[in-house]
């Protein structure tokens, strides 16, 4: 089975104490999970399709969507204050820091960058979000930014690159990057988040070995109860990992049932909106 943290492995440092992570987590375990390299622009998708995923960080939609179920091993609890001790995250709607704009609904009819329609928090948490603000029969709230953008760092990249006026964000990779790349995460500023999800977890295929999954589950979730875990752990802003049920992500395609219902759209029509890979 393998390990990849491609999710949140937002620059070179963060991969690499991600890797370390793994590696204690795997050795508690007793479980053999080499890290595998799974970059972009490969599709993140075809990471989740491997049938040899052991421990792997998997969006919540597409894991409550999915024809056949991953197995759940843990979800990670951020250290901030914000996130109450919960395995939760948010979409942040980010600007460039020097924007003159102090509110989001400022910023309706400018350019959004965002993720794919499969990602929670590049595209289905926040088009739910501005369905809700939006006056009634709007369709849309923005314009497509001028090119696709399938990462967070490509999101980001558009904000601060004048291609975006506006990006939408997981909040734990902004938080992974102020933490990492303060000097990028300085150049933007957040006006809103939307409301707590479910974050991202660790699954393992639905074909692994059940009972390595139960140790490495169990190695995740007591983690925090030793010294170099701790330690681990804190290097990337966590506190801990906790136990996740699969109804726990069942809100997440409801989100999206609601905004198709409704005929609501994160952009109008436009070339950005163009499909492509995360």
């Amino acid at each position: 089975m393998i390990a990849n943290a491609r999710m949140y492995s937002v620059s070179a440092p963060v991969e690499q104490a991600w890797r370390a992570l793994l590696a204690h987590v795997a050795d508690r375990a007793g479980v053999d999970l080499p890290y595998v390299e799974h970059p972009a622009p490969a599709p993140v998708n075809a990471l989740w399709a491997r049938p040899d995923c052991g421990c792997v960080f998997m969006c919540g939609y597409p894991y409550a969507s999915a024809p056949v179920t991953p197995q759940l091993l843990a979800a990670p609890v951020p250290a901030l204050a914000r996130y109450g001790g919960r395995p939760v995250y948010f979409s942040e709607f980010i600007v460039r820091a020097d924007a003159p704009v102090q509110a989001l609904a400022q910023t309706f009819g400018a350019r959004l960058a965002c993720m794919l329609p499969e990602s929670n928090s590049g595209y289905n948490a926040p088009r739910h979000h501005l369905m809700r603000l939006a006056p009634a029969g709007t369709r849309a709230l923005y314009r497509p930014a001028a090119a696709p953008t399938p990462t967070p760092r490509q999101v980001i990249d558009a904000v601060i690159g004048g291609d975006a006026e506006v990006g939408v964000v997981d909040s734990y990779v902004l938080d992974l990057l102020r933490r990492f790349e303060p000097g990028l995460a300085g150049q933007l500023k957040t006006l809103e988040v939307t409301p707590a999800a479910p974050i991202p977890p660790l699954v393992a295929s639905a074909q692994a070995d059940p009972h390595e999954c139960a140790y490495v589950r169990a190695a995740l979730l007591t983690l925090h109860e030793g010294a170099t875990g701790t330690a681990l752990l804190s290097m990337l802003g966590l506190a801990r990992f906790a136990p996740v049920q699969p109804a726990d992500y069942a809100v997440l395609p409801e989100l999206a049932r609601e905004a198709d219902q409704a005929g609501f759209a994160l952009t109008d029509a436009g070339p950005g909106t163009a499909k492509h890979d995360n």
